[in-house]
């Protein structure tokens, strides 16, 4: 069985999300790691320490825009209007996948976070596991696919 770690600093919805699809998986939720080797995978939910280890991550802005502690904030106020999550390996930085998410002209910031983590939550945790399964994968196809009546909020199924 495969091992994760997920460093975390705030609880944050999205770690539920993961633990929820990789119920298969055994799933440490720590706030600092101590042996990172004993771990298949280390992910980061709303990290702030400082891990220097190769871990996967999730950011509001579509890398290298926007690399900054409050993305959503620097898009509204730059008047962008597509941003969106990056996905990538922290060390060294490599991307993994990016999802665009539109700003309409009467977003607020509020909105655009809402909206920003409601992607997170659905597109990370089905990335982990690609990642961790060393299956290839392509975000459309793992969008349209929906959700086989498990995560509750796509529109392909009535839950």
């Amino acid at each position: 069985m495969k091992k994760i770690a997920i460093l975390y600093s705030e609880k944050s919805p999205v770690i539920d999300a993961i633990k929820y699809l990789l119920n298969n998986y055994e799933i440490d939720t720590l706030n600092e790691i101590n042996d990172a080797s004993i771990y298949d995978l280390v992910v980061l939910c709303d990290y702030e320490g400082d891990y220097k280890g190769n871990a996967i991550k999730c950011h509001h802005s579509l890398l290298p825009a926007f690399d900054c502690k409050e993305p959503e904030k620097e898009a509204i106020l730059e008047g962008v209007k597509v941003t969106g999550i990056t996905i990538y390996y922290t060390n060294p930085k490599r991307i993994i996948a990016q999802y665009p998410v539109f700003i309409t002209n009467s977003m607020h910031y509020e909105e655009l976070k809402l909206e920003l983590d409601y992607v997170e939550q659905t597109i990370f945790p089905i990335v982990i596991q690609k990642v961790l399964n060393n299956e290839a994968f392509d975000i459309p196809s793992i969008v349209n696919k929906g959700c086989g009546n498990h995560c509750g909020g796509c529109s392909s199924c009535s839950h």
